[in-house]
């Protein structure tokens, strides 16, 4: 409620170089001023913060480097989200897959924990790897023109829009003429 009482305020002294005053409303302004200038006073000022912008300090206090470490479960979900990837990948273009970076070393943690883990990790069971596809060597789709296979490669004009292309191309062309020097001067 004081945040607005404080714009109220603000914006009535703002606007008064704008309305004009007549004199019989300087009490009335001084009141208001008086009564701003109060509850500023009562607010507590919060300090302007001089210190780095939040992006450039770490997870941590003070903006000491404190990194945050993955939980034993955002590893193993890590893990397991990097070997379905470079399988798809090696499926889809056809590489063999490149080792999938290891979880980092953690702490030994609780048993209890670790049975958690066990029990959340999906059971990935062993099939047959997809066939490989081949690569796509055909044209880039910015320059397939739209439509199906058998059709123009334009979508022809209206008669409404060739009219007035024609129509357009026609002035242009007689004030590009009327706007030229003569061509052999005499």
């Amino acid at each position: 409620m004081r945040t607005l009482v404080v714009f109220v305020v603000l914006g009535a002294c703002s606007a008064a170089p704008l309305t004009g005053s007549a004199p019989s409303m300087q009490p009335e302004r001084t009141r208001l001023l008086d009564t701003f200038r109060a509850i500023r006073a009562a607010s507590p000022q919060q300090p302007k913060w001089t210190g780095p912008p939040a992006a450039t300090i770490p997870a941590g206090v003070d903006g000491t480097i404190t990194p945050v470490s993955d939980t034993l479960e955002v590893a193993v979900a890590r893990q397991i989200f990097m070997n379905a990837y470079q399988a798809q990948v090696a499926a889809t273009v056809g590489i063999p897959p490149t080792a999938a970076p290891k979880a980092p070393a953690k702490e030994p943690a609780a048993a209890a924990s670790k049975q958690a883990v066990k029990v959340a990790a999906p059971k990935q069971a062993a099939k047959e790897p997809a066939p490989v596809q081949p690569k796509w060597t055909g044209p880039v789709a910015a320059t397939v023109p739209a439509g199906l296979p058998g059709s123009s490669p334009q979508v022809a004009d209206t008669p409404e829009v060739t009219a007035a292309k024609q129509q357009f191309f026609s002035i242009y062309n007689r004030q590009a003429a009327a706007a030229a020097p003569a061509v052999g001067g005499a």
